[in-house]
């Protein structure tokens, strides 16, 4: 059951890994973050995949720690330390999924022009 846990970690590593890796080249309805403000031109959508990549990498990171974490703190008790541990992460991933849009809109206004 721990093994849940970490593979939340890993597979958000990855696909943080893959995106920065193997960024989508255009406006895709497949692959990238696809929101209705990411996909408005090209410039939005490059800084909106690279931005969410980055994140992914980090997020990936501290759900492993966490998963860590608990399998130390709860060693006794491996169904306990599962739940904790992919409690916490799906709360990370679901909270920080706003991060990427106010990093757009900080960056880009409501047209898609950068602002200076």
């Amino acid at each position: 059951m721990l093994f849940t846990s970490y593979l939340i970690g890993l597979v958000v590593l990855a696909v943080g890994a893959g995106l920065k890796m193997w960024p989508p080249e255009n406006i895709s309805n497949v692959y990238g973050y696809r929101t209705p403000f990411a996909m408005q031109n090209k410039d939005v959508w490059d800084e909106a995949n690279y931005f969410c990549s980055n994140m992914l990498i980090c997020i990936g990171i501290i759900c492993l720690i966490i998963s860590a974490l608990c399998d130390i703190i709860y060693k006794s008790n491996i169904d306990i330390a599962s739940k904790i541990s992919t409690i916490i992460s799906a709360t990370i991933i679901v909270c920080s999924l706003p991060s990427t849009e106010i990093h757009l809109r900080k960056t880009f206004d409501k047209y898609g022009n950068r602002r200076m």
